[in-house]
């Protein structure tokens, strides 16, 4: 029930953001949106209620017009909708708040330093700790039980040569024409990103007080995804596809549990699922 009414509140916060953006004269001769609309509105999401359930954490965007970017901080509102508040403030995106598992903290990702880094504020003084200074953006925080572990998924490049071919040294200066491409994965453009990076999602977890260089969960050619702790705090579980020819059984993942003291990652469910994309494959 807390969490509809929690929804339902941000929609009605939206809904206002939205509305006072477009000008007196639009409202006044009922005029449909025009283009240069779009860049006065507002946005929310990531709404996140509290451990307590009394407050209401949220992203609230809205378009940079001079770099043509979309930029966001954080604001919480109480669970009535009686008092809201700006948390940071910037010109820059914070985004993906997440509250620590006693309600004191709140974990988030920001471009501030322009990479997306991991960053945590102290509610009742609103200080703010940069935890990471990741080569790659990280994603899908989550609060170990005790709330001094953070985990999270990064992408790391698979650098391992196609062919083992060792071409000649390049001369300083030289002029050389671009080395061929190539290909050896089913997946390697798509619509909007083009060109897409070779390499595997991996869970990470972080001193979530101190920071510093994060620990590697997961291992091996596989991607992984939504890391949640157990009760404990000595286990991670996620999803995957840790199979022979992953890229072949699209769809067809799996439950597994990773052993954050041995490292040892386990299948905890095993189905059969459709495997429409090998099919394919070997008709052919």
């Amino acid at each position: 029930m807390k969490k509809s009414f929690a929804l339902y509140l941000v929609s009605c916060l939206a809904a206002v953001l939205i509305f006072s953006a477009i000008s007196p004269a639009a409202q006044k001769n009922d005029k449909r949106l025009e283009t240069e609309t779009y860049f006065e509105m507002e946005s929310i999401g990531s709404p996140q209620i509290s451990p307590d359930g009394k407050s209401i954490i949220f992203t609230r965007g809205w378009v940079d017009k001079l770099n043509d970017q979309p930029r966001s901080n954080l604001w919480i509102v109480d669970i009535e909708g009686k008092k809201v508040r700006e948390l940071t403030r910037g010109n820059w995106r914070d985004t993906s708040p997440v509250w620590s598992p006693d309600g004191k903290k709140i974990a988030f990702l920001s471009e501030r330093d322009d990479t997306t880094q991991i960053h945590v504020m102290w509610l009742d003084t609103g200080e703010v700790a940069q935890l990471t200074h990741l080569e790659r953006a990280p994603s899908n925080l989550v609060w170990s039980p005790d709330g001094k572990k953070l985990a999270f998924t990064a992408f790391l490049p698979d650098d391992k040569p196609i062919l083992n071919v060792k071409l000649p040294k390049r001369p300083e200066g030289a002029k050389w024409a671009a080395p061929a491409v190539l290909v050896d994965r089913l997946a390697w453009r798509a619509d909007g990103r083009g060109w897409l990076p070779k390499g595997y999602t991996h869970v990470f977890m972080i001193d979530a007080e101190l920071g510093g260089t994060p620990r590697q969960v997961t291992s091996g050619d596989f991607s992984h995804n939504d890391p949640q702790w157990s009760a404990d705090g000595k286990t991670i579980y996620l999803s995957a596809i840790r199979k022979p020819d992953a890229e072949y059984e699209f769809g067809d993942s799996e439950i597994y549990a990773a052993n954050l003291k041995t490292l040892e990652i386990k299948a905890l469910t095993d189905r059969t699922g459709l495997h429409l994309t090998k099919n394919i494959f070997q008709a052919y």
